[in-house]
């Protein structure tokens, strides 16, 4: 059944909540921006760095951290990738040699300030990218300056981002070595002409046995897969979703097939270019569908895209839930340490020299508004909503979306539907504006 066939024959409540949220937010799916896309970054580098500072010596006895790693380098170029990668020379390492100069300076930068040094590390998570593709020599060397610079431990899960292809014995005994215990691998699909169509060079055998490696390893293992693909039927994607089920995988991620400036190309010389409504829909219905096994097999939703057994903590993703402060490391990344969120800059700034440190395109602090809404916010960005951690407004917004079929009960709290995960960059951005009478 082709996606356009499964579009009409939709369960009418998923039909309805489809069609009544497209009512509200026509623009369509989106995946929810960080709150400084909408309003800026108030405070430039030296402003930021300076507030940081101060929000973490203040909270120096707040609780365990996360750590968000991005190494943007790939051996290539994926075609229909819109992400912030760039490609690592294989004639000339200037870049990434440069890039990981960088990074040990802003690492010793991070670790000299009071009170960050003593607080427990929940999960160092690598991503990028294709983090491997710095070399095995240089990601350990980075892996084990973090790990001398921050208190991690033994229940510290070190997780990576990887293709198929650099998940070979020799990097899987680089990644024992390091004590990584997560790995999570962007299939996009195991269809073989599709696979050619993405530029992925591994027949989808290769990828099933190298995920099974990792899981002989003891490792949790999750694997992302792509919908709205050219010429991808609902079968294809459900294929797909039962060979690595039954592989074994403790989590997988469903991502709708993004347009932007870097696949521009790609999506217009695959009839991709415009996508109307209809097309919507029918990309929506193999949502449904790939959702609908997932919940079948037993996975849940943890995060807007993610499905997972119980194995699969996705503590990366849900860090906020458990109201743990994000360093992020490198290009483009995002933290947040109380009530402060920063950004860096982009990677040819990142791994120019002479630029000074740290790497701060800018930050700001969250309204008295915004404050508000983020219990609302992180919840819903984790696919769980618990009214009795809400307050009223939020509460009500909530059961708002639930009688909208965006949400659904399950065992005392909602969670997302299909069409809430569709639509949560509209949801969120809502959520955000929730309190904007509030003064600050």
């Amino acid at each position: 059944m082709s996606g356009a066939d499964l579009s009409a024959a939709m369960p009418s409540a998923v039909r309805a909540a489809w069609d009544s949220a497209a009512t509200r937010w026509p623009v369509g799916e989106g995946m929810p921006q960080p709150r400084w896309v909408t309003r800026g970054l108030p405070d430039g580098p030296a402003q930021a760095w300076d507030a940081l500072a101060d929000v973490i010596t203040a909270r120096a006895e707040s609780g365990p951290i996360s750590i968000y790693v991005h190494l943007p380098f790939c051996e290539t170029r994926c075609p229909f990738c819109d992400c912030h990668a760039t490609v690592a020379p294989r004639t000339s390492r200037d870049t990434v040699d440069r890039y990981l100069e960088t990074l040990a300076r802003e690492l010793v930068r991070w670790a000299a300030l009071p009170g960050i040094g003593t607080r427990r590390v929940t999960t160092v998570h690598f991503g990028g990218g294709t983090p491997l593709a710095i070399g095995a020599d240089a990601f350990e060397g980075v892996a084990s300056a973090i790990r001398d610079a921050f208190r991690t431990h033994a229940g510290t899960e070190w997780a990576l981002e990887s293709t198929s292809r650099l998940l070979d014995e020799e990097h899987l005994d680089v990644l024992a070595h390091l004590d990584f215990t997560r790995i999570h691998v962007g299939v996009q699909t195991l269809d073989p002409a599709v696979r050619r169509t993405l530029g992925r060079r591994e027949p989808p055998r290769t990828v099933i046995e190298r995920i099974e490696a990792c899981l002989e390893r003891g490792w949790v293992v999750s694997a992302d897969l792509l919908y709205g693909l050219p010429g991808q039927t609902a079968e294809a994607l459900r294929s797909d979703i039962a060979r690595l089920t039954a592989a074994g995988v403790h989590g997988v991620s469903l991502y709708h097939l993004n347009a932007g400036p870097h696949n521009r190309r790609f999506m217009e010389r695959q009839g991709l270019g415009i996508r109307d409504e209809a097309r919507l829909a029918a990309d929506f219905a193999l949502l449904a569908a790939g959702a609908s096994l997932l919940g079948s097999l037993g996975y849940r939703r943890n995060h807007l895209t993610h499905f997972a057994l119980p194995q699969d903590g996705n503590l990366y993703a849900r860090h906020a839930l458990r109201g743990e402060d994000l360093l992020a490391l490198g290009s483009s990344a995002d933290g947040v340490f109380g009530d402060y969120f920063y950004r860096h800059v982009e990677v040819d700034r990142y791994a120019s020299t002479g630029v000074a440190h740290p790497l701060l395109a800018g930050g700001g602090r969250f309204t008295a508004a915004e404050s508000l809404a983020r219990p609302l916010v992180t919840q819903l960005m984790a696919a769980e909503v618990r009214p009795e951690t809400l307050d009223e407004r939020s509460c009500a917004y909530a059961a708002a979306l639930a009688e909208a079929g965006l949400l659904r009960p399950a065992d005392g709290a909602w969670t997302l539907t299909d069409a809430g995960s569709w639509f949560a960059g509209a949801i969120v951005a809502e959520a955000w504006d929730l309190y904007s009478a509030t003064r600050r």
